[in-house]
């Protein structure tokens, strides 16, 4: 990478990680933020703040202009908001920006998707080739509507496209995921599916910044999608005990099976969109049949090809990886 590297959802978690990697690596880097983002942690870097929308097509070409490589780390997370609002991020978005990623002529294309896409099938040693199942959430649907969308501008168009899929991303500034457990084991309220004893699928955040730098610069990356997994064999519980032993609060106590979980989950999913559709309030259900599936199915993914065709190596273990992690929550006050 010598030229401009444009990054989508540089405010995000990975995306972030990943922005302060190229500063530091000598990059030229340009971030895409939307008005309303947050952009106290690009502070101070070394980065061009760039103005723009997934959905609106004119200021990505913009953004685009002189443009290497484009990092595409944006996208909705969320497992209860309404199908029309994820498929316009997640799908849309992604068919916009590609357009203006062929019209600007990037060298390369690195796409954030993940493991989502292949259905919480729960089964061992997952790798690339699985095809998806029946989808149960939105999100998942939608990430692999990106991908294909991805897929036709590399056959049909010739755009160098990499797919980095990500199973369960950990590290400091993982809000939604860490720091929700975090907080709920603070309150006593930490719930396992199955008694936490499926394997969680982490992959640590700078791990997952190292794939993401070799598909921009590999010669043998374009046209493929990688897993990107630590393959380690820590389970929820194992995970949520480590957190819980490093805050200094007592581990989960609650645990539901998945089947009576799920259900759970459906109802209170349902009651909360009926809620929001009255009211225009936006809080969360308090329990997802994505986190059921997540939390409650063996998230274990081969990361065989990863290793094998970009010579990929997780350099931050468990340890180093948890160590950080408690740290920044504990200087965030979780």
């Amino acid at each position: 990478m010598n030229g401009t590297c444009l990054i989508t959802g540089a405010s995000g978690f990975i995306g972030g990680h990943l922005t302060r990697r190229l500063v530091v690596e000598g990059r030229r880097v340009r971030c895409l933020v939307r008005a309303t983002s947050d952009t106290s942690q690009l502070r101070g870097l070394d980065v061009e703040l760039v103005e723009g929308d997934l959905q609106a097509p004119e200021s990505l070409t913009r953004a685009l202009s002189g443009c290497e490589v484009v990092f595409h780390c944006a996208a909705m997370v969320s497992d209860w908001a309404t199908i029309e609002e994820i498929t316009r991020v997640n799908v849309q978005g992604t068919e916009n920006i590609v357009r203006a990623a062929l019209a600007a002529s990037v060298r390369r294309f690195v796409h954030v998707s993940t493991t989502d896409v292949y259905g919480y099938r729960g089964e061992e040693a997952i790798d690339e080739s699985y095809g998806h199942r029946r989808f149960s959430n939105w999100y998942a649907q939608t990430k692999l509507g990106a991908e294909r969308a991805i897929w036709r501008a590399h056959t049909r168009d010739g755009l160098q496209a990499v797919i980095l899929r990500p199973a369960t991303v950990y590290g400091p500034g993982s809000r939604e995921v860490v720091g929700e457990i975090a907080r709920a084991l603070r309150a006593g309220n930490m719930l396992l599916i199955g008694g936490g004893r499926v394997t969680a699928g982490l992959v640590y955040v700078d791990n997952v910044v190292d794939a993401a730098t070799l598909a921009a610069d590999h010669d043998d990356a374009p046209g493929q999608a990688f897993n990107v997994t630590d393959g380690l064999p820590v389970t929820w519980r194992q995970f949520t005990d480590d957190l819980a032993a490093g805050l200094g609060c007592p581990p989960a106590r609650w645990s539901l099976p998945a089947p009576v979980a799920g259900s759970l989950a459906f109802t209170l999913e349902h009651g909360y969109r009926a809620l929001r559709r009255r009211t225009g309030v936006g809080m969360r259900p308090l329990l997802s049949r994505q986190a059921v599936h997540v939390l409650g199915r063996h998230q274990h993914f081969s990361n065989a090809k990863l290793r094998a065709t970009l010579g990929w190596e997780p350099r931050t273990g468990y340890p180093d990886g948890l160590a950080s992690t408690v740290a920044w929550l504990t200087s965030e006050g979780y």
